[in-house]
């Protein structure tokens, strides 16, 4: 699941991981509900959630309460990109941390080997 408000940046992410099956929620309450119905292998955050109520690492946060999730993969999908950004995502419990523009490559590599470690067995929907 990408949890992503901006509807293009949600779109490109589906394009590029095409491979996969990419659920999009567009605010951290959609994408908390989504995850309380349905179990993903791997969940891609955007921090700054817009008008949201509730930002990547609220969501983050809530997501580890739930058994389900406390072991799950789950990456910052970010505009923040100073160089203390990714250690204070990393901080906050994120897996992994990507800044925007994704290096889209980089990315699917991450993806890939979490797959063949068997940590993700596909992006689900």
């Amino acid at each position: 699941m990408y949890v992503e408000d901006n509807q293009i940046n949600a779109l490109v992410m589906q394009k590029i991981l095409n491979n996969h099956k990419l659920h999009i929620a567009y605010t951290g309450a959609d994408g908390l509900e989504n995850a309380s119905q349905k179990i993903y292998d791997l969940i891609l955050l955007d921090i700054n959630l817009g008008e949201d109520q509730m930002d990547g690492c609220e969501v983050l946060r809530n997501l580890r309460k739930m058994n389900v999730y406390r072991s799950c993969p789950i990456f910052a999908i970010t505009a923040y990109a100073q160089n203390n950004d990714k250690q204070r995502f990393l901080s906050e419990g994120f897996d992994d941390y990507f800044s925007k523009p994704v290096d889209f490559k980089k990315l699917q590599t991450t993806i890939d080997q979490l797959s063949s470690s068997s940590k993700v067995a596909s992006i689900s929907a």
